[in-house]
């Protein structure tokens, strides 16, 4: 009887570790799924960033957009030049580019995780 009674004990405490086990697979899987959003919404914020700063490398190569930016710092009481704005516009769109790489990468990462 004495036997019985362990045997019974240890069936019933191996049906809850299942249950327990069972559950926290679902919460795992549930994590998951959450880092997948959160990694996919970081890529679409990325992409938006780049996209940014493609149209700011586009506006400076405006001579009057140029002009608009220094008066704009200097009100500011900031110091910029007409040929540094000029540099930033090629930085600024490989910048992006770079940018929307790791997006990509972001994204592929994601799409990797387990399910």
């Amino acid at each position: 009887p004495e036997a019985r009674t362990q045997a019974r004990a240890a069936m019933a405490a191996a049906a809850e570790a299942r249950a327990q086990a069972a559950v926290a697979r679902q919460h795992a899987a549930r994590e998951i799924a959450s880092a997948r959003g959160h990694m996919a919404r970081g890529a679409d914020q990325m992409v938006a960033g780049a996209e940014q700063m493609r149209e700011e490398s586009v506006r400076l190569r405006d001579p009057a957009y140029r002009a608009e930016q220094i008066e704009r710092a200097r009100e500011r009481g900031e110091t910029v030049t007409d040929a540094e704005l000029q540099a930033l516009s090629p930085r600024l769109a490989t910048r992006a580019d770079e940018l929307e790489r790791r997006a990509v990468e972001l994204r592929e990462r994601a799409a990797r995780q387990p399910s």
